[in-house]
């Protein structure tokens, strides 16, 4: 097909020098689409933090290659409009990207966008696209723009079948518009969509389609179901082992783990090539044939007494699971009782403050009112301020005691109970441990006794060409050299030794760690709570005493400065 040309192509890409994406650029583009007026002068004197940029348009800027990207880190909006883009890529780390507009570019094929998993509008208009691919990943996608492009087949647009949440398809432009079929198979095919070129799509025009493609649809109903199945069942999976790795045990409930041991165990794969008898040991009884390599070995099964092992420990560790989460619970509701109590407490000794303070504030009040109508003069109401002052202050000194012994007893409390707390959990997970230390200790029993019955059967085909004559060369090789054969089963189990080590490392330093930054985190919490609280403590007596100062205060308007230092503090 010839390259299309049009008016649009020869202004957008007019002969200049062609542009390279850096900070100078994304900084120039940024202050030149961004506020206007005295909130732009403002802007551009702040400074451009890319780091904090959300929205940034590079628009013809004849920009030839996607990059220098990576630092904008909380971008939400990236146009990369009318430029001379081929390729999309380094996209990457822009997985906060809510809005990606690429139209009007040169761009041949929908790729490396697997990280942009919360883009919702892809606009993707003149390009040279020929196929729907690759946007797999795009769940949350909700807007799509592929019109002006060169794609042929309109039967494409079942690609978009998979996109749960999309609503709104720019499909005009393409080749395949031409022919009449296409809106109404789209209009049919795409069941969630309910703008297509901007305009509604009504039931009746579905209707239609539907009783033109009845046969595809039924296909591709089909074939959606399954993927909906697999979807479901993936994210069942997913969601077991997330919930399984909160006890630590995650691909432990299942042959999972010793298949993937076996798949990176080069040699141990080989060797199972064997089958026969060497198969049965792995994982079921062969059936007896004509020669050696079907003999019956149903009495050990390395697969099934792994499965059941691990099947105990997985049963174990989601019990201990639930038993962590309920004593966390407890202790949880144990700190907020008391805390409840404690607050519940305060506010008592507060209002029994506030209830000998009033009287305290109206006297004073009172022999301000007294000196300042000339009732008495300073000379006779010094003694009074001074005893009300100490007074005043003997009150507050309560409070302040009254507030920080039920600080304290609460910091015991929770203090004692963090302890025990603490002693609680690490139980729990030693517990774990041990139960864990068994398990593998009779994986690596299994390991052993499948390495000795791995030996046994290969040494009785050692050297037999006629057993051998359908194996892999590679595996021929070796069983034709017996010193070959007993390296290669010994190095086999060296390594599935080292797999079990790493895997039973890996459950002891997750468990461990949990509990360190469980413990430490719960002492770290009272730690803050008591210093806040001492604090706001302190800030409130603080407070109650500048109050009284300035009620006295009120004095000085009229009172000579001499007067007042004899008062001293307490005035």
């Amino acid at each position: 097909m010839t390259e299309k040309r049009s008016l649009n192509s020869l202004v957008i890409y007019p002969d200049i020098e062609p542009g390279v994406i850096d900070n100078a650029m994304i900084i120039r583009c940024i202050l030149e689409y961004g506020p206007t007026e005295e909130a732009g002068r403002l802007f551009a004197e702040e400074g451009v933090h890319l780091d904090e940029a959300q929205v940034v348009r590079l628009e013809f800027q004849n920009i030839l290659r996607i990059d220098h990207l990576w630092m904008l880190k909380s971008l939400r909006k990236l146009t990369l409009a009318h430029n001379l883009i081929e390729k999309i890529e380094n996209l990457d780390q822009l997985t906060g990207l809510n809005e990606l507009d690429l139209s009007f570019n040169k761009i041949e094929k929908i790729e490396n966008l697997d990280k942009l998993v919360n883009l919702e509008i892809l606009t993707l208009f003149h390009n040279r696209i020929r196929k729907l691919e690759n946007m797999e990943l795009l769940e949350k996608l909700l807007v799509f723009s592929i019109g002006d492009n060169i794609i042929e087949d309109y039967k494409e647009m079942a690609y978009l079948r998979r996109f749960r949440f999309l609503r709104s398809v720019s499909f005009k432009g393409n080749p395949c518009c031409d022919d009449p079929m296409a809106y109404q198979f789209i209009k049919s095919a795409l069941t969630r969509v309910t703008y297509l070129d901007y305009k509604i799509v009504t039931e009746a025009e579905r209707e239609d389609g539907r009783a033109l493609f009845r046969g595809v649809l039924r296909k591709l109903d089909e074939a959606d179901e399954k993927s909906e199945n697999e979807r479901l069942a993936k994210e069942d999976y997913e969601a077991r082992v997330k919930f399984y790795a909160l006890s630590f045990v995650e691909y432990l409930s299942g042959p999972e783990l010793l298949e993937a041991m076996f798949e990176k165990d080069p040699d141990g794969s080989l060797l199972l090539k064997m089958g026969g008898e060497l198969n049965g040991f792995f994982e079921q009884p062969a059936i007896r044939g004509d020669n050696l390599l079907y003999t019956s070995c149903s009495k050990y099964q390395y697969k099934e007494q792994y499965v059941e092992t691990m099947a105990g420990l997985v049963e174990f560790a989601l019990e201990a699971y639930n038993a962590r989460q309920y004593e966390i619970k407890l202790f949880k509701d144990l700190v907020n009782d008391a805390l409840e109590e404690s607050v519940k407490k305060s506010k008592e000794i507060i209002i029994e403050y506030e209830n000998k303070k009033r009287p305290l504030v109206n006297e004073m009040q009172e022999f301000i009112n007294r000196f300042t109508t000339k009732q008495a003069t300073i000379e006779e109401l010094e003694p009074l301020i001074v005893d009300l002052g100490e007074t005043f202050n003997e009150v507050l000194y309560h409070l302040w005691k009254s507030l920080m012994t039920i600080e304290m007893q609460l910091y015991e409390q929770c203090e004692e109970s963090r302890v025990q707390f603490s002693v609680n959990i690490t139980e729990m997970v030693t517990k774990l441990l041990e139960v864990s230390r068994n398990a593998f200790g009779a994986w690596r029993e299994q390991e052993g006794v499948w390495s000795m019955r791995q030996f046994e059967a290969l040494s009785k085909l050692l050297g037999n060409k006629l057993i051998l004559g359908d194996v892999p060369p590679e595996l021929f090789e070796v069983m034709m050299d017996r010193d070959l054969m007993m390296n290669l089963v010994a190095q086999s189990s060296d390594n599935h030794m080292r797999f079990i080590d790493g895997r039973e490392d890996l459950l002891m330093t997750r468990a461990n760690n949990w509990r360190d930054e469980l413990v430490q985190g719960t002492n770290d919490n009272e730690v803050k709570r008591n210093r806040d609280r001492i604090l706001e403590i302190n800030y409130y007596i603080d407070n109650q005493r500048e109050e009284w100062t300035d009620m006295q205060m009120g004095l000085t308007e009229i009172v000579d400065p001499e007067t007042v230092a004899l008062l001293g503090d307490d005035f």
